[in-house]
């Protein structure tokens, strides 16, 4: 776990300015995950893409493999993800790793037959985080966004709206 949120802190702290496109971009995540970013994406860590709008919003997709990161595969994972305990870790992780960020409970819910997280934070900017993660099997797929006090929604619907899983 501690590889997640380490992983997830560095791709916090390497959101960058990069040139905005008009359109969206289909980015495939892997074999079972696609999304579209507002311009083409860069690895800014291996499993973890982002770029970021004209509005400086930045949108962060990541995959987590858990036998990789932590040794859990998906027969482990099966009984406690959908557990409050498991949320709370998860929260806690973050928390640990994003210091300035204060972060809402995690809220377990079902996405497409998933088990899913949700969660607001902001941080000492004023910076607003919107996260919504699903678990696949033993995988971990992270859509996250980060954006200035006052801007809108809109591009984080337009993100999360955009996942296509395969079968």
């Amino acid at each position: 776990m501690k590889k997640l949120y380490a992983l997830i802190t560095i791709l916090l702290i390497t959101v960058g300015i990069t040139n905005a496109q008009d359109g969206w971009v289909t980015h495939t995540g892997d074999n079972r995950v696609s999304v579209k970013f507002p311009s083409t994406p860069r690895e800014a860590v291996p499993g973890s893409f982002m770029a970021v709008d004209k509005d400086s919003i930045a949108y962060i997709f990541t995959i987590v493999d858990f036998v990789q990161v932590a040794g859990i595969d998906s027969v482990a994972l099966a009984p406690i993800k959908t557990t409050p305990e498991f949320a709370a870790q998860l929260k806690t992780g973050m928390s640990q790793s994003l210091p300035d960020v204060t972060l809402a409970d995690f809220k377990i819910g079902t996405w497409k037959g998933f088990t899913s997280y949700t969660s607001t934070g902001v941080d000492s900017k004023k910076r607003k985080y919107d996260i919504f993660m699903f678990i696949i099997g033993n995988k971990m797929y992270s859509m996250s966004t980060i954006a200035a006090d006052g801007i809108g929604r809109r591009g984080m619907d337009t993100f999360l709206d955009s996942v296509v899983v395969n079968n």
